[in-house]
């Protein structure tokens, strides 16, 4: 991966100033969340993973569209890979999602809000969790590329689908057989608050299940991002 190309994508957004709105958000909803002590940990540790979803999917969009045509144009030139171009992008916003997890992560940690201290293993394993939150959250962010739209606003269609994705909807209709098989095609996202929740009752482990869904997750974050590159190349190449 081209290393120029991905300075080059965060100087480029850095001066767009668009990262200032999802930045001030994160300020006061981390401060918000974090407002009474001492907090259960599977609560926060939830909520600061399904942030990390929202954060990067909503990071990633801003950086993806920041350029305009023409210069989206002359930066695939100068890539000499189209692919390079958009990997780079991806993997400048999963930079830009670390010193946001790692304040959500370490904070409480450091400063003692839990009610209880964290094993070696359930900090690696929340860790693991928040890296694949944010990283589903930029592969389903590809998707709201201006491309794919004509430049309409997408920001209605993007919170409908963050709702979607978040809100535990088999939970909800769980009486609806539709509906509970149709969330298996979402991200695992209510899998990963279940291997939370096991942080409060003492009992959580890195089982064979916990390493299936780490990669089911990778892979079904590999598979977004390889379908998005497809489509994207197809319509530059038209």
């Amino acid at each position: 991966m081209s290393k120029p190309l991905i300075c080059y994508n965060l100087s480029y957004y850095s001066k767009t100033l668009k990262f200032i709105a999802p930045c001030l958000v994160f300020i006061v909803w981390h401060f918000m969340i974090y407002s009474q002590t001492p907090i259960p940990i599977w609560g926060q540790y939830h909520l600061t993973a399904l942030t990390m979803f929202v954060l990067s999917n909503w990071i990633g969009t801003s950086l993806i569209n920041c350029e305009n045509r023409i210069q989206q144009y002359i930066t695939r030139l100068h890539s000499k890979n189209e692919t390079t171009y958009h990997l780079s992008k991806i993997i400048a916003v999963l930079l830009l999602m670390i010193p946001f997890y790692a304040i959500m992560i370490f904070h409480p940690i450091v400063f003692g809000f839990f009610v209880r201290s964290l094993s070696f293993t359930e900090v690696l394993a929340v860790i693991t969790i928040h890296f694949l939150f944010s990283l589903m959250g930029v592969s389903v962010s590809v998707f709201f590329n201006a491309d794919f739209h004509n430049k309409k606003s997408i920001l209605p269609l993007q919170v409908l689908v963050m709702l979607i994705m978040v809100v535990p909807l088999a939970m909800i209709f769980e009486d609806n057989v539709f509906i509970r098989y149709a969330v298996k095609l979402l991200p695992p996202l209510n899998f990963f608050g279940e291997r939370l929740h096991e942080l409060d009752s003492g009992v959580f482990v890195m089982n064979g299940n916990f390493f299936v869904f780490v990669l089911y997750s990778l892979g079904y974050s590999t598979a977004l991002i390889t379908i998005y590159v497809l489509l994207i190349k197809k319509i530059n190449n038209h």
